[in-house]
């Protein structure tokens, strides 16, 4: 009779525990291996949205594997979350603390991991948003143009005179800005675009399609002289053509941006000073991957904890808070500005072998190839 007494005692006392553990709370009883900080490391253009998801997430007073945990959401440059992530060790005073993820702009990052150090890896990267790849474009030549531009179009459009298919002979050529500092995922989406076209290719662009001369002498075109205005940066392009008065005379008539940042540089414009093109053939998207990431850098808490929050942060009532500042999600997207009309995304290009992304970059975006590449 006194086993049976005991067993009843300790089964009330771990169900008192367990409601103790549901109900919210934190308290130092129940966080029996004490605080977890889960650091997460994301592209800066979607850190202010995640650290308001974090605070959600942490006012539910979370406990993993007895750890209270507490999600910090970091701003930080791609560039160099891989260079730590591919180096011999974290160096956690240049790059912060070791992420329990990564979600840089798009899969162009992803890709150099995977290639340079895919053991980092806790399986595939899975897209938590997205943003279609646009041309900003001076509004005189993407009328003249008749939305008659293509992907494929791009790199004849860098030469002399290029302009005179479209009515404007002495305007000379495009003059797209190819930006290739931080941020410039755009750069290379716009490229890989242009190199699927080139290639014919039928499904996710090839090492071998990406390696091709076609496909090289493409990407040496757009590379060729691309004008550079203020910083170097996309945004820099666009109110360089927004601010333009003589059209024919501009410096920079064109520039690949994400729609979610021209969007933001653009929802205060009572009308439109730029013109949003979606080029004719598949739409190159940024897909803001989850990059979970694994090894002895990354506690069981750690782990669990960040795709418990990244579960947290698609519910809908989360999600908003992305798609209400120009991502696309599940949630809502803003209404329509006088520049960006959020149009369907009927064809979207498929994300090419990591190697033909490495590819590609050797070329296009420099910063964004491993270094032992």
């Amino acid at each position: 009779m006194l086993g049976v007494i005991l067993v009843v005692a300790l089964l009330l006392t771990w169900r008192g525990f367990g409601d103790r553990r549901d109900d919210g709370s934190t308290t130092a009883e129940q966080c029996l291996e004490g605080k977890g900080l889960v650091s997460l490391a994301v592209d800066p253009a979607i850190a202010p949205a995640l650290q308001q998801i974090a605070a959600d997430y942490n006012a539910t007073g979370s406990i993993v594997r007895d750890h209270c945990v507490e999600v910090q959401v970091r701003p930080a440059d791609a560039r160099g979350i891989l260079e730590g992530l591919t180096a011999e060790n974290w160096d956690a005073q240049a790059h912060g603390a070791y992420p329990g993820a990564w979600i840089p702009e798009s899969s162009v990052w992803s890709a150099a991991l995977q290639v340079a150090a895919p053991d980092a890896l806790a399986g595939g990267p899975e897209s938590l948003v997205f943003s279609p790849v646009r041309l900003a474009v001076e509004p005189a030549i993407a009328q003249a143009a008749g939305g008659a531009i293509s992907w494929a179009d791009l790199p004849a459009l860098t030469r002399a005179n290029s302009l005179a298919a479209y009515g404007r002979s002495s305007w000379g050529s495009l003059r797209i800005a190819m930006p290739t500092g931080p941020q410039s995922d755009a750069t290379s989406l716009a490229a890989q675009a242009v190199a699927a076209v080139t290639a014919e290719a039928t499904g996710p662009l090839t090492a071998e399609q990406a390696a091709s001369g076609p496909v090289t002498f493409a990407m040496n075109q757009l590379m060729s002289a691309p004008p550079r205005v203020g910083d170097g940066s996309a945004t820099a392009a666009v109110t360089e053509i927004a601010d333009t008065t003589v059209p024919a005379t501009a410096p920079v008539r064109a520039v690949p941006i994400t729609e979610q940042r021209l969007y933001a540089i653009t929802k205060d414009d009572d009308k439109a000073r730029v013109a949003a093109v979606a080029p004719q053939g598949p739409t190159p998207v940024a897909d803001y991957p989850v990059v979970k990431l694994g090894g002895a850098q990354v506690p069981g808490h750690v782990a669990d904890a960040t795709a418990e929050f990244l579960t947290f942060a698609r519910k809908p009532e989360q999600m908003k808070k992305l798609t209400e500042t120009g991502f696309r999600g599940t949630g809502p997207l803003p209404e329509p500005t006088a520049t960006v009309a959020f149009e369907d995304v009927t064809d979207q290009l498929p994300v090419p072998e990591p190697q033909a992304t490495v590819t590609i970059n050797k070329i296009i975006l420099p910063s964004a190839v491993p270094d032992e590449q």
